[in-house]
């Protein structure tokens, strides 16, 4: 299993040398909301203003479960708003399916769901605020599917949390919402040197 998260030394986005992460109460919530989820194959909400650790505390977490419990995990960034049809080549690629992808949504669907009942997995959905409502429907028609085994982490700004909630149809399906916000100036100079 080749693991599809960013490698430890880009986990920051400012890459300054000699930087550690520190455990923030932040990032023991994610952590233990991450198994939660993974363990219920369920699905959470990540969500918070940029640049509050989204992305970084689930590349933490789930580098830390991967290693720890072997869970596999495919990781999706969109930079765009995507279409059902860009999730499902982001799908197929992630999930390393052989071949070409087939041309027909029935037959697409068919095969990626055949592949995610085959194993359990961790699907995370990072960027998320770029997604719309036909988006997370496809992705709730995946996880909804009797025989899937995967748990999903949408990890986005405002509009992914402001998207799901709009929808109760996708929003009752939210195992975990968590809410990430910026350090008060107490909590930086407590982290910080550490």
């Amino acid at each position: 299993m080749t693991s599809q998260l960013p490698p430890r030394e880009t986990d920051h986005y400012t890459q300054l040398a000699d930087a550690a992460v520190v455990t923030t109460r932040a990032l023991l919530a994610a952590r233990e909301n991450i198994a939660d989820t993974i363990d219920a194959r369920a699905m959470m909400c990540l969500h918070g203003p940029a640049g509050v650790g989204k992305t970084l505390a689930v590349n933490v977490c789930l580098r830390e479960l991967e290693r720890t419990r072997g869970e596999e995990v495919c990781r999706i960034a969109f930079r765009a708003r995507p279409t059902a049809r860009a999730v499902r080549h982001e799908l197929f690629v992630a999930l390393g399916l052989p071949g070409e992808p087939p041309r027909h949504p029935p037959e697409f669907d068919r095969l990626l769901l055949d592949s995610l009942a085959a194993q359990p997995r961790t699907l995370v959905v990072d960027e998320a605020q770029w997604l719309n409502r036909e988006t997370f429907e496809y992705f709730r028609y995946i996880w909804d599917h009797p025989y899937s085994q995967i748990a999903i982490i949408f990890a986005g700004g405002e509009g992914a949390h402001t998207v799901l909630r709009k929808e109760p149809m996708l929003s009752s399906r939210i195992y975990i919402w968590q809410h990430v916000t910026k350090l008060t100036l107490a909590q930086v100079q407590q982290v910080i040197p550490l």
